[in-house]
């Protein structure tokens, strides 16, 4: 058994290794195509069509032979970048660590506009922006169509713990529509709560979603604000500004009991590796993975 399990790995390391393109005395291989797909993954939000996946291979291939030491010099980015998404080498992301990167890049690429329209105009990045397009690109900063998912979601949740109609599709679809031309008219505040908005979902959803006690607090304290859908804005956004101040230590010590709890009925089942899990199967219907 433990061969055979040896020699999957063996063949799994030669394929990842194996050669697609030369150029130039450059070689572009399936483990740099898995990265920039699992990357492209990570912006987009979502998972490729069969489709899309096969065209966007394709491509790479091409540009890699236009001009191939640049594109490994960004292949090498690609791997660096990957390996700190977690920051902890073979631990798989959790959906805040997602979150994170997404909110890192696009902050990256606000600030350097000519990064963003070389991104842009290559295949990885139309295919990235076909997924996720970019809604507003103003001022240094970078709103994207799953951050605007995002905020509705975390409203949605706020209407339904008050128990109150949530936003609508119509809402959410005229907001993506107007937000390029009124982007400017909007507090500071207002356009940093859009840019992080999915951070602020996944923190929200942390302390409300996966707890008993601190849901119940949270739950008393948005009754106590939204009694009307009108309300429903003000309240999502003063509740996701409290998670740090007010709500964390509570989700914290929450946790700790648990664990401590569940390490009393059977030690072997003892971690926190299945709340990460299950926070980012909750955040699948936010980001369509």
């Amino acid at each position: 058994m433990l061969r055979f399990g040896v020699t999957i790995l063996c063949i799994c390391d030669f394929l990842a290794a194996q050669t697609v393109s030369r150029s130039g005395g450059y070689q572009l291989t399936e483990q740099m195509l898995g990265q920039a797909f699992q990357f492209g993954r990570i912006l987009a939000g979502a998972d490729f069509s069969a489709s899309d996946a096969a065209a966007l291979r394709s491509e790479l291939v091409a540009y890699f032979q236009k001009e191939p030491a640049k594109q490994v010099e960004a292949y090498e980015a690609t791997a660096k970048t990957l390996q700190g998404v977690s920051g902890i080498p073979g631990h798989k992301p959790s959906w805040l660590d997602l979150a994170l990167a997404r909110y890192r890049v696009w902050l990256w690429y606000g600030e350097h506009q000519q990064a963003l329209r070389d991104f842009q105009s290559a295949p990885f990045g139309r295919m990235v922006l076909n997924y996720n397009p970019v809604l507003v690109n103003s001022g240094g900063m970078i709103v994207t169509k799953t951050d605007v998912e995002c905020q509705f979601a975390s409203d949605t949740l706020i209407a339904k713990a008050a128990g109150v109609v949530p936003p609508g599709q119509a809402e959410k679809d005229q907001l993506m529509r107007t937000l390029s031309s009124r982007f400017a008219s909007l507090s500071k505040e207002q356009q940093e709560y859009l840019r992080a908005a999915e951070v602020r979902l996944v923190k929200f959803w942390l302390v409300y979603g996966n707890t008993i006690k601190t849901h119940a607090i949270v739950t008393a304290d948005i009754r106590k604000s939204v009694h009307t859908p009108a309300d429903v804005w003000q309240c999502a956004r003063r509740v996701e500004n409290d998670v740090d101040s007010k709500y964390w230590r509570m989700y914290m010590n929450e946790g700790l009991t648990a664990v401590a709890n569940a390490g009393r009925v059977n030690p072997d089942i003892v971690g926190l590796g299945g709340l990460n899990d299950s926070v980012s199967r909750s955040g699948d219907m936010y980001r369509g993975h």
